[in-house]
């Protein structure tokens, strides 16, 4: 079971990762990314790398990681499952 609700990257070799921890994140981050040199980019490296080392919460580092991707163009956008539509119904007023 993974950390974080998982992401589909595409990166530009084409190649695809499922990614749903910050272990995951720290093995996507060392696959081609667009740009390496982003701001996005070395924010959620440096995030990732002290959430491996337990100075970091994981879930800001996720989300930085989630981001960076989304910045970068690599983050395979999934559409909505009718469960996620229910949960969000019943969930609200």
């Amino acid at each position: 079971m993974t950390a974080f609700m998982p992401v589909t990257l595409r990166f530009c070799d084409n190649k695809t990762m499922l990614v749903g921890s910050v272990a995951e994140a720290a093995t996507a981050l060392r696959h081609q990314w667009p740009d390496k040199t982003a701001p996005g980019y070395l924010e959620a490296a440096r995030l990732v790398r002290l959430a491996v080392e337990g100075t970091c919460c994981p879930r800001p580092a996720f989300e930085a990681f989630r981001e960076a991707a989304r910045q970068q163009g690599i983050l395979v956008a999934k559409p909505r499952s009718r469960a996620h539509e229910w949960l969000d119904a019943a969930a609200s007023p």
